[in-house]
């Protein structure tokens, strides 16, 4: 059966706007977590109109950012809060005395075998040796325009890693200079996916072929990553040796640093320190034995952090929501009257409501004093929390559609995707 073009059209704004993204925590569940949203439709959807609904595919498409967006602001208020909603907007927030070098947050660990976060200090010093570095082999630097010195043919090597073997075939033309072999060879390399990657490397009119294995630090068995030799291939060799594919190897190497003076190695650049601290490093920016202040803001700082960066969140949300040509009136009169709702508690805090339902929020440093409680600006976040849970379970709702029949009540029977448009909107338009 052929696929619709709405089909294609959602799977083509899935895949570009939300596909690459990374994967967070809050994008897996438990057991306990997907029983407790299956019985959440079944108890919407029991009672709940059939809706006669033809959804145009700008409609569908609205309905998929929607949730998206609604799941996205959900996560930061989460990260604000230590997944916990009794603890809304009062997490510790960490800083670093150098965050061009380093980027760091603070997250107690959840593993109840752990309890090195209790002993967690609100300030250390990193010193850092130096950053996790991956292998690198750089070829031979040949002149650029050059003719390649080897006969015409068929050629292949042998990439060979911790784990497994493999052989590259490429052909060889007699009008190859030394940069376009080495630029096919990168080409080559990019497109197999070995756990490496190549780039051609230019030092006035030379060139170099540069092959950086993708993991970092020492490898767990052997010296290498990877080892490049044309020794038992299957076809012409020589390649290697010419090129000096294997003439220049800077071994990989783990991170080296100290906390607080006690040395301390990692496979990579982002660790964790007192399990409570998550560290993460740029090599490009830190020089050998430069030192780091990291720590804990006090209470009105952090709390001043995370209204911030809730801020900045909701705004976004109301922002990517209006910028659609799809903007249903009862959304924007539910978001007004939430914050309405809110507006005398909220602005306790320092937080404004503008005439379009955003928010604003001082940029001035609070005073280093007792925080004030948390109760009703946890309350406001509880109550915001429930409106985008009910948005990510049928972002449908808020579009418009046309009542056909209501459900008989009396009926035990329970399916929560009878009623759900938005369950299945990927096949009702063909199926």
């Amino acid at each position: 059966m052929p696929i619709s073009y709405a089909t294609l059209q959602i799977y083509d704004q899935y895949l570009t706007t939300y596909g690459s993204k990374r994967c967070s925590r809050y994008d897996t569940h438990d057991q306990k977590e997907l029983q407790q949203l299956y019985s959440s439709i079944q108890r919407k959807n029991r009672f709940a109109p059939v809706y006669l609904n033809d959804p145009t595919t700008e409609e569908i498409t609205y309905a998929i950012r929607l949730k998206e967006q609604a799941k996205s602001l959900h996560e930061t208020i989460d990260v604000l809060s230590c997944d916990d909603e009794s603890q809304l907007f009062s997490t510790k927030t960490a800083y670093c005395s150098h965050p061009e070098l380093a980027q760091v947050s603070y997250d107690i660990s959840d593993n109840d075998q752990v309890a090195s976060y209790q002993k967690a200090p609100s300030k250390f010093t990193l010193c850092v040796d130096h950053c996790a570095m991956p292998q690198r082999n750089t070829s031979s630097y040949l002149r650029a325009d050059q003719p390649v010195m080897m006969p015409a043919g068929s050629y292949s090597f042998d990439l060979i890693t911790n784990k497994l073997h493999y052989e590259l075939q490429f052909d060889l033309q007699p009008s190859d200079t030394h940069e376009i072999l080495q630029q096919r060879l990168m080409r080559l390399i990019n497109n197999s996916d070995l756990g490496v990657h190549a780039q051609v490397l230019h030092d006035e009119d030379r060139s170099a072929l540069e092959i950086t294995s993708d993991a970092l630090g020492t490898p767990a068995k052997g010296s290498e990553h990877f080892h490049i030799t044309d020794e038992n291939t299957s076809h012409s060799s020589g390649i290697v040796h010419y090129l000096g594919l294997n003439k220049s190897i800077e071994p990989a190497q783990n991170a080296s640093y100290s906390i607080d003076g006690v040395p301390f190695s990692s496979y990579n650049n982002n660790f964790r320190v007192y399990d409570a601290y998550e560290v993460t490093l740029d090599p490009d920016a830190i020089s050998s034995g430069q030192e780091i202040e990291i720590g804990l803001y006090p209470d009105p700082q952090s709390l001043a952090y995370n209204i911030r960066s809730f801020v900045k969140s909701y705004n976004q949300f109301i922002e990517n929501l209006r910028t659609s040509d799809q903007q249903p009136a009862r959304l924007n009169e539910d978001i007004h009257k939430l914050l309405n709702m809110h507006k005398k508690e909220i602005g306790k805090y320092g937080i404004e409501i503008s005439d379009d339902d955003t928010l604003s929020y001082p940029d001035t440093e609070p005073a280093a004093t007792a925080s004030p409680g948390f109760e009703e600006l946890q309350d406001f976040g509880s109550h915001l929390l429930k409106k985008l849970n009910a948005i990510s379970m049928d972002p449908m709702e808020y579009l418009n559609r046309r009542i056909c029949a209501y459900s008989n009540p009396a009926t035990s029977y329970v399916n929560p995707y009878v009623t759900s448009i938005y369950s299945g909107m990927l096949f009702n338009t063909y199926c």
